[in-house]
């Protein structure tokens, strides 16, 4: 779930035939998603919108960084994402792909509200190994398109296959299986990349060899690590929760830091702020060996929408007065709402309010960024100029042309942006001086993660979405939720999902939390983002589809 701000841009759709479902059936595998059907009722859509993560995750659309933003590619199509028209199909940014879709021969019919994709099944006829550098990569040639799906910890890929090129893939240390709608290669939904080119059609795979034995597809509970963890304490169980007349399925972790040897993380990407990642590949890399997504994200630019705070430095700024928990070494979690509160003091003592500190939150006025944020700033609207501070002076100013290319960040500055045509506060050579002070003593702690809203805190719902900056559709919203909370003496990682098509408001899950004694509770990113990992495979989906996600928080064993 990707909370809006900001939100995409908009897009004024005008049809005698305009249809809403929620359920799509993608070469027979049913998933639970939004999608809009513009055009008649028989025949193919004029306008088809699917959400973004969707298209990636049950498809093979690739999402990838360029020089000139982020791209779009499937079989041949291309586009620069912000070139293509975004509409939200409820907590989702939506993409209009009916010509992609018709390009490549899918075929699409509507029955009510299940929206009926299918591609032919094509041969394999033949695959091919890198060499050198790229030894890791596999290159599948094709008589025709296929899609890719991701489900659950395995990929599928909807192709005919015999036995030889099995055994090719096996060879290899991929665990191909046949079923009867295409090949499915265990336990490689996270570990493998996927690429898909025509003429002629090919499906590339990077990551092969990464993980080549079955120890990691056998039940998380039967791994010795989390049967230690277990033995010391730790709850992994699944309850179900009645809330009013909805039946909700949590899965929860449940720990006592000290008594098990554990430390709690944030999962940040590795040396920049943008970029999605599969929760695997955050916590792999810092240890952890259970882990939930964490806060907010734009899913188009790939940018964090909230605090994060890492070891005393803020690789994210807070935005809008909304939830986070704060901690230090102890591990006890506080919770509340936080506002991160700059200053910019010219030469002249003329003060400039700083709005954001490293977001990809986008609003006009004064922004900061440091090295925190990656080691490069590319500009991200229309109209911004920037000064680079070093010691207190200004030492440079920047147009848009030269932020457009991208500026460095250095470790002892500070790039103050301007957007929306306000001039800059002081010119090279000037003296200058930022004063930050946080409104929630939970701020200073040394780790911070936002989200929000906030649900609970000493036992009562305190939930004020409308303070945080959250539409009134987002507050209303049924979806499946990842929260962090804490009570009875333990810190808890927890998935809500609905076992009856109906998934939880976020009220629905407050109350939710109280059934089960929790004292505190924040609402982290969800919907199509919701997921949890225990010892490397992941339990819990929001929909089905490995999301890749900004951030994690994740249990380290010390």
């Amino acid at each position: 779930m990707v909370a809006p701000p900001p939100p995409p841009t908009a897009v004024e759709i005008r049809a005698a035939n305009f249809f809403d479902g929620d359920r799509l059936k993608i070469d027979g595998q049913l998933v639970e998603a939004p999608w809009r059907w513009i055009g008649h009722h028989s025949g193919p859509p004029s306008q088809l919108w699917l959400p973004l993560d969707l298209l990636i995750g049950r498809f093979g659309f690739h999402q990838s960084t360029q020089a000139n933003g982020q791209q779009l590619q499937w079989y041949g199509s291309k586009a620069s994402l912000k070139s293509l028209p975004q509409i939200t199909l409820e907590d989702e940014v939506a993409l209009n792909v009916a010509d992609w879709l018709t390009a490549a021969g899918v075929k699409i019919r509507r029955k009510n509200n299940v929206l009926n994709v299918e591609l032919p099944t094509p041969r394999l006829n033949g695959l091919r190994q890198g060499k050198g550098s790229m030894a890791n990569r596999l290159v599948l040639d094709l008589s025709g398109p296929a899609l890719i799906q991701r489900l659950g910890n395995n990929l599928l890929l909807n192709l005919q296959v015999n036995a030889r090129q099995r055994g090719q893939m096996q060879a290899l240390g991929l665990m191909p299986k046949q079923q009867r709608n295409g090949l499915v290669l265990l336990g490689q939904a996270e570990a493998l990349s996927s690429l898909t080119l025509n003429k002629p059609w090919r499906i590339v795979l990077d990551g092969i060899g990464t993980r080549h034995d079955g120890t990691n597809l056998r039940s998380p509970l039967l791994d010795p690590s989390i049967q230690a963890l277990i033995r010391r304490g730790l709850i992994f169980d699944t309850k179900l929760v009645t809330v009013g007349v909805k039946p909700l399925r949590i899965t929860r972790v449940g720990t006592d830091l000290s008594k098990q040897g554990l430390l709690l993380r944030p999962l940040p990407q590795i040396g920049h702020q943008q970029g999605l990642r599969f929760l695997n590949q955050l916590a792999h890399p810092a240890g952890a060996l259970i882990a939930i997504n964490g806060g907010f994200f734009n899913r188009v630019r790939q940018l964090p929408l909230g605090a994060l705070r890492i070891d005393g430095e803020w690789f994210s700024g807070p935005i809008l007065n909304r939830g986070a928990i704060g901690w230090g070494p102890t591990g006890h979690l506080s919770f509340g709402r936080l506002q991160l509160q700059q200053e910019l003091q010219g030469p002249s003592g003329k003060r400039w309010r700083l709005g954001t500190l490293n977001s990809g939150y986008v609003q006009k006025g004064l922004s900061r960024y440091t090295s925190a944020w990656g080691p490069i700033y590319r500009a991200l609207s229309g109209e911004e100029k920037a000064m680079m501070v070093i010691k207190g002076q200004v030492v440079q100013s920047f147009g848009q042309r030269e932020l457009k290319r991208g500026v460095p960040l250095r470790k002892d500055g500070d790039l103050i942006v301007t957007r929306g045509g306000l001039p800059l506060p002081a010119v090279p050579g000037e003296t200058v001086s930022v004063r930050t002070k946080v409104s929630n003593p939970l701020g200073d702690l040394p780790q911070v993660l936002g989200g929000g809203p906030l649900l609970l805190q000493n036992g009562r719902v305190v939930l004020a979405g409308r303070q945080e900056g959250f539409s009134p559709s987002f507050l209303s919203l049924a979806a499946p939720r990842s929260v962090v909370g804490q009570g009875g003496g333990k810190i808890w990682l927890l998935t809500l999902k609905g076992t009856r098509g109906s998934d939880p408001t976020l009220l629905e899950t407050s109350l939710a939390l109280k059934q089960l004694g929790l004292s505190e509770g924040l609402n982290l990113d969800g919907g199509s983002s919701t997921s949890l990992l225990v010892a490397n495979q992941l339990v819990v989906t929001g929909r089905g589809t490995p999301p890749r996600v900004q951030n994690g928080l994740g249990l380290i064993v010390q």
